[in-house]
């Protein structure tokens, strides 16, 4: 990925996240269009995983569902998923 449209979708997540906190905690939704330009899968890549990212919002319990920073609206990431915005924990 291009560093322009990393700092893209970066931005786009920075100025849609606050908006996370205006749908109700019991509504879960997906931001298909982020999630095919991001190539998400609901399985990992190798050892890379959705737990494993910084961007990555666990769930209530390790294995719910969680979010995701670079993908603003979006509560139905997979803790075993994976995207190319994958950024290893440090």
């Amino acid at each position: 990925m291009q560093r322009r449209t990393w700092l893209r979708l970066v931005t786009t997540g920075a100025l849609g996240a606050p908006l996370l906190g205006l749908a109700g905690p019991a509504q879960a939704a997906r931001n298909d269009a982020l999630r095919t330009t991001l190539k998400y899968q609901d399985k990992p890549n190798g050892n890379d995983r959705c737990t494993t990212c910084a961007h990555f919002v666990p769930g209530k319990a390790p294995t719910d569902k969680g979010a995701c920073r670079v993908l603003p609206g979006d509560t139905e990431i997979s803790p075993a998923g994976y995207c190319v915005a994958f950024m290893k924990k440090g």
